[in-house]
């Protein structure tokens, strides 16, 4: 025999728990902040260019909903094509909703970098106070302030907030879902019943896992009225429980149907099916390995404290399902439940993407509420026994209870603004296990140049090392391009783009010599497509970067994170180049104005034979660096850096060659981060990350006594963080040695704290 159902809690009018006019206000004053501040977190570049990165597929989205407006077509096509494309293009892994969505807003608004993020900015914004809603009538309004305020504490939730992809809408839309379905059962009224099949619909529609949440929600549905006696959770409304069930197990199935028929119908229903056999490869390996593994993206996402509270909601929301049998109690658990087939099923997912457990950031949320509800009912009771009898409630102890919650959210959120700011900088991939990231700020300010000084009908085709992305297929305007193709033979009909920093010298040799190049610091474009301004037999053309810092508008508006670029011709790179792959080379009339003209003026001096006019700009140069003095075997040495700290951090080291490099050198710098930083949770990052970029001129071809410079951009990871410069070569045991160094391989070049 079951013991007697414990009574609910009191309800007002609305069938709202009863809670005092203090309690109330309070929760919607800690929700209001709350909300503000993740809009603005949300909010944050949504009118910047979108870069690489995980971000990038933001780009990707915003390309779909573009070639559904331009050909007039249902399905997602990851590309641009010159013809309507075939079903057979069509992008079938996940449900279209979030495509169709980013197309009604480009419809509306025009193709524009914020219609790629807008959407996910909306839903954002609107989740911290529907987690309020439902922490609020479930539990307390205290619950629900708890539940808003620990969502957006977070770093996943804060980095993630504006990535137009699946999570954002999935937790939105089923969080509208779960509380029509609280208030339905509260009230009886039809309109909570539409709002819950509306809200877990829409989910179902941005992606599968939304269909495990609502599966779970109809199943514990079914055993709640069908299967247990009314005893175990109170009575229901019969016939609005009835069609609440009927009309969302119906439109889960007609919404499954409708993918299964049109990936059916594009051929793409065993393709579907072969990329979820590939997303949940390496389920073989024990999921404690797996997750040790993961170790330092798990407490980058959410910090020991977050998952310590999360541990202990999981237990309590158990307990209180199983002692006070208030059936709400089960939807923390649901969601619990949807995160984790998520993240431990599909384990290659989650193994190539930091932001795959996004979903338990939703769970804490609503964990937060149970543990702030449980702990103001015990307090509550405790007053009780001291106070007289029948006395009404207290609003101390639910504000009790939030108070002491907000001090973990508070060192939870110590780590989550500098996660969010490590995100934006590394487009979503954080430390990316150590790999070189490129933000590719300099690389899509360079295309959004390009584009417009191309033919209209001119396809681009780009070079392996351009490392595509569909960021840049976005920032070229709509045109057909081709990523990851050789170096032409003959004249590009288009443009051919190509990252000097990433192409053998050979290959650069090869191009300068064949066609005329216009290029914008590392990065070359050809072909006939670029018009008129490429005359025949010009040469190489050099353009420069210049950049200033954006002001306060433009560093929330824009780019936080990168600086604003302006590019101008360089008649000093037009010399360097020039003369570096044998084009006649004319020096520059005017006299330098950036560092690194300097630096290319005192090599034309070197050039010249004028010993006099390049020591004097040698001594100029000497004297803006931190000296290192770092030479090498080879007679390359390292003279010095210069470290600029700004919206996008610049080191940048300054090497004197000692002649062309054997044939695998580089100039390489990796950093480590050495101590975690000051009252963090976390764990300091044990990796060492490649953070240099190649010059854009090959070592291969430097020329004695000439100065070269290697922008180093840096993306600084919490806590302090050592940056070594050294000369590397693949062969082990060729690359050029350090001397009186003390037999040490590199030579530190910046500290950061």
């Amino acid at each position: 025999m079951l013991p007697p159902r414990p009574a609910p809690r009191p309800a007002d009018l609305r069938g709202l728990p009863s809670a005092s006019r203090l309690e109330r206000r309070v929760a919607l004053a800690v929700t209001a902040v709350a909300t503000a501040w993740f809009t603005l977190v949300a909010a944050w570049e949504m009118f910047g260019p979108i870069l690489a990165g995980h971000y990038a597929s933001s780009a990707g989205v915003g390309i779909i909903a573009d070639n559904m407006l331009r050909w007039k077509i249902l399905g997602p096509v990851w590309e641009y094509t010159a013809s309507r494309p075939a079903p057979a293009m069509y992008y079938c892994h996940h449900p279209w909703g979030i495509f169709w969505t980013t197309a009604a807003f480009m419809e509306v608004l025009g193709r524009h970098d914020v219609v790629c993020r807008l959407p996910a900015v909306l839903l954002s914004a609107a989740t911290p106070p529907l987690l309020h809603a439902i922490g609020r009538s479930v539990y307390r309004p205290a619950a629900g302030a708890a539940a808003a305020a620990a969502f957006v504490v977070l770093p996943i939730t804060l980095s993630f907030a504006s990535f137009n992809a699946l999570e954002v809408p999935v937790i939105a839309w089923t969080l509208l879902g779960l509380l029509g379905y609280v208030r339905m059962t509260q009230t009886s009224r039809r309109r909570y019943l539409a709002v819950s099949a509306l809200g877990l619909t829409l989910a179902m529609n941005a992606d599968w896992p939304a269909f495990v949440l609502t599966g779970g929600l109809l199943a514990f549905g079914a055993l709640r009225a069908y299967a247990l006696p009314r005893r175990v959770f109170g009575p229901i409304h019969e016939r609005r429980y009835a069609a609440w069930w009927a009309l969302t197990a119906s439109l889960a199935a007609l919404t499954a149907a409708l993918y299964v028929a049109l990936f059916h119908a594009s051929g793409k229903l065993g393709d579907l099916l072969s990329s979820y056999g590939f997303r949940s490869s390496g389920n073989a390996a024990p999921l404690g390995e797996v997750l040790a593994s993961r170790r330092t993206w798990i407490e980058l996402s959410f910090t020991p404290v977050a998952i310590a509270a999360g541990k202990l909601a999981a237990v309590v929301s158990v307990a209180r399902l199983a002692l006070l049998r208030r059936e709400h109690d089960a939807l923390p658990l649901l969601f619990l439940a949807m995160a984790t087939v998520q993240y431990v099923v599909f384990r290659q997912g989650a193994d190539i993407h930091i932001f795959w457990p996004h979903y338990f950031g939703a769970y804490f949320a609503l964990a937060a509420a149970v543990l702030v509800d449980s702990g103001a009912a015990l307090l509550e009771r405790a007053a009780a026994r001291r106070g007289p009898a029948g006395a009404p409630r207290p609003a101390w102890p639910a504000l009790a209870a939030l108070g002491v919650w907000l001090v973990p959210l508070a060192v939870i959120l110590r780590d989550g603004i500098p996660a969010l700011r490590y995100a934006r900088e590394t487009g979503g991939r954080f430390n990316e296990r150590g790999h070189l990231i490129h933000s590719d700020g300099a690389k899509t300010a360079f295309l959004r140049w390009l584009a417009p000084r191309l033919r209209e009908d001119a396809p681009v085709e780009l070079h392996e090392g351009m490392k595509a992305t569909w960021a840049q297929v976005w920032a070229l305007g709509g045109r057909v391009v081709t990523p990851n193709r050789p170096a032409p033979r003959a004249e590009p009909r288009g443009a051919y783009v190509v990252d000097t920093r990433f192409l053998s010298d050979r290959e650069q040799a090869s191009l300068a010599r064949r066609f005329d190049i216009t290029a914008v610091g590392p990065f070359w474009a050809m072909g006939a497509g670029l018009g008129a301004s490429a005359g025949a037999g010009r040469g190489i053309e050099a353009s420069s970067f210049r950049e200033r810092e954006p002001g306060l508008l433009t560093w929330y508006l824009v780019s936080g994170t990168e600086p604003e670029r302006e590019i101008v011709p360089d008649p000093f790179l037009t010399w360097e180049l020039r003369t570096h792959f044998g084009q006649p080379a004319e020096p520059p009339a005017g006299p330098p104005e950036t560092l690194d003209q300097q630096r290319i003026a005192h090599n034309i001096a070197l050039s010249a034979g004028d010993g006099a006019r390049a020591a004097a700009l040698r001594a100029e140069i000497d004297a803006a660096l931190t000296p290192l003095g770092a030479r090498f075997d080879d007679g390359t040495e390292i003279l010095g850096a210069t470290y600029h700290e700004g919206a996008r951090s610049l080191l940048t080291l300054f090497v004197r060659a000692g002649g062309p490099a054997a044939s695998d050198v580089a100039l390489a710098v990796r950093s480590r981060v050495v101590e975690r930083a000051p009252l963090s949770t976390t764990m300091a990052d044990p990796l060492y990350r490649e953070v240099g970029l190649p010059t854009a001129i090959s070592p291969q071809r430097w020329r004695a006594g000439f100065l070269y410079a290697d922008p180093v951009p840096i993306r600084k990871r919490p806590g302090t963080e050592v940056f070594w410069a050294s000369l590397r070569s693949r062969a082990p045991g060729r690359a050029p040695k350090l001397l009186d160094r003390g037999g040490a391989t590199e030579v530190e070049v910046l500290r950061l704290r």
